[in-house]
């Protein structure tokens, strides 16, 4: 009797990778900036950790969109150039996240907050440039996006090497092809209930840095960009931390 084996494993290895790397940098967050972490609160820091895994899969969910359309035509028409389109998609995600990761170290350091559409413009503004960027601070983020990046594609060619595999069974192809996209919907949106998740969500601690941290980053840019309101309190955050810094 044959075995049906149930694999969605491009998919399953794709889901962990991006968990691992949104875990990566908040490790990195936390090193980064634990002088910011007050003795006695690092248990709580570690939260972050959990209550930042939903919103980090509704991220990832919305990201592997495209990486999911791209491996169902590689079940039926199994094309070298669908491979490179699915692996130039990751790539540039994977560049784009660790820079932003990266300039996300130096923005809350110097603010007190993530980068979004208003912290972006006082960025790259002649009229606002930050007085924390030289040419020595430009240099060193440049080198850790592109450490950060090396890491991240290496790592994913390494280990999620099986987008051109067909599954062999017809039935156990389709039914996956059907029920990937719904679990899709469930976790971009957060789970079952009526609202949406946000970053709200994840605002579990007394201690602003927590929920800093516990904010997936990507997210937190793309939503202040598509809605202009989300970081309106962006400019009275980034006065109190340069005033406390003074």
């Amino acid at each position: 009797m044959r075995t049906v084996k149930f694999n969605i494993q491009y998919i399953i290895r794709l889901v962990i990778f991006w968990l691992l790397y949104f875990a990566w940098f908040r490790m990195m967050f936390i090193v980064y900036h634990h002088t910011k972490i007050m003795d006695g609160m690092h248990s709580d820091t570690g939260k972050s950790f959990l209550y930042g895994i939903r919103l980090d899969l509704s991220v990832l969910t919305g990201a592997i969109i495209i990486p999911y359309i791209l491996w169902t035509f590689q079940q039926f028409f199994k094309n070298r150039i669908i491979h490179l389109l699915n692996l130039g998609y990751n790539i540039v995600l994977i560049v784009f996240v660790s820079c932003l990761s990266v300039i996300n170290l130096k923005v809350y350091g110097e603010w007190g907050t993530l980068l979004g559409a208003r912290a972006l413009h006082s960025f790259l503004s002649p009229a606002e440039t930050p007085d924390f960027i030289s040419l020595g601070s430009v240099l060193l983020m440049v080198f850790a996006s592109g450490l950060f990046a090396y890491f991240g594609v290496k790592f994913y060619r390494r280990f999620i090497t099986n987008f051109s595999y067909p599954i062999e069974n017809k039935i156990m192809r389709w039914i996956q092809i059907v029920i990937v996209p719904v679990c899709i919907i469930i976790a971009f949106r957060g789970g079952l209930q009526e609202v949406p998740i946000d970053e709200s969500n994840v605002n579990y601690s007394q201690y602003p840095v927590n929920n800093i941290l516990a904010t997936n980053n990507l997210y937190y840019f793309v939503h202040t960009c598509l809605d202009p309101s989300a970081d309106a309190d962006f400019y009275k955050i980034k006065s109190e931390a340069v005033s406390q810094r003074k």
